[in-house]
């Protein structure tokens, strides 16, 4: 069996002296001049290239195209329902192919 545990001592514990209050009391900085700041930015430099320049202008390009060219599709709606579309079938083997890997 375990032996019961006093809680209501605490030991030999003193407060703090008010003479010694002193020594936990944190130490006054000194004020010093504000330090001159450099300015990070003036020294800083970012520079693009030329040819990343242009990329970034061909995607803000591409960005105003539309996704479906409706002139096309028009165009195309109307031969089909005329009956006169006709694409030749070395087109469509093409175009089937061109992705392909052989």
């Amino acid at each position: 069996m375990m032996g019961k545990i006093n809680v209501d001592k605490t030991g030999s514990f003193e407060p703090i002296r008010p003479d010694r209050q002193i020594e936990v009391r944190k130490p006054v900085r000194e004020t010093k001049q504000p330090q001159q700041i450099k300015n990070p930015v003036n020294d800083d430099r970012l520079d693009f290239s030329s040819w990343a320049s242009e990329v970034g202008k061909l995607v803000e390009h591409l960005k105003k195209l539309p996704d479906v060219r409706q002139d096309k599709v028009d165009s195309l709606r109307d031969q089909i329902s005329a009956g006169d579309y006709k694409p030749s079938s070395d087109k469509i083997a093409d175009a089937i192919l061109k992705d392909e890997k052989i």
